[in-house]
């Protein structure tokens, strides 16, 4: 399946170089100079690389993501063509990040079950938002969601899951249904590109 890839450029410059790149693009887009702990993430996605993330409140974790797609292969209009997953226990906090990412100049939306239209997942699954803002339940257990998050043109899409909240993972996984009881963590990474990397962090992302 062919899909959204980091560039040869990225692919192919040492730690140092890509670093520089990491901060120029930053700079260009924020008009400031990212933290080093920033950089250094986005690197290790850019590398491919599963990365955990524990920085306080007001750290600047949700950014992470935004500079990594910004590194991305845009259109030949400079329009960004990549998705990103964010996995969100708590539709509030889904709000509040949609709002900050469309103030940043990306497309978003917090999917709930009032929103979660045919239309809506029909602009899901074609890449209309830059990031997709999801709750656990609806990423594990909703079957609409979970067949627009396989479909192929979906992948193609698909550059990065973002799984905010991370330190809450254990208490959804003392949901029960039944005689089953959920796995988050096990489910999680079983519905994710072996390709893709994957980033989780605690509190607020």
């Amino acid at each position: 399946m062919k899909g959204i890839r980091v560039s040869s450029a990225i692919r192919s410059a040492g730690n140092d170089t890509l670093k520089q790149m990491i901060s120029t693009q930053s700079i260009e887009r924020y008009q400031q100079e990212p933290k080093k702990i920033q950089v250094e993430t986005v690197m290790n996605l850019l590398c491919g690389r599963n990365t955990f993330l524990l920085a306080a409140t007001g750290f600047g974790k949700s950014r992470i993501s935004e500079m990594y797609l910004d590194l991305l292969p845009k259109d030949q209009h400079g329009r960004i063509l990549g998705v990103v997953v964010v996995l969100n226990p708590l539709d509030a906090l889904g709000n509040n990040q949609v709002e900050e990412k469309m103030a940043a100049g990306f497309s978003a939306i917090n999917l709930t079950y009032l929103n979660f239209t045919h239309e809506v997942g029909l602009n899901v699954m074609n890449g209309f938002y830059n990031f997709v803002y999801v709750s656990p339940e609806t990423f594990l257990n909703n079957l609409t969601f979970v067949d627009i998050y396989f479909s192929n043109e979906f992948q193609t899409k698909l550059v990065l899951v973002v799984v905010d909240e991370a330190h809450m993972i254990y208490s959804w996984g003392l949901v029960e249904k039944g005689n089953d009881t959920s796995r988050p963590w096990c489910a999680i990474r079983t519905n994710h590109r072996f390709d893709l990397p994957l980033a989780a962090s605690p509190l607020n992302c």
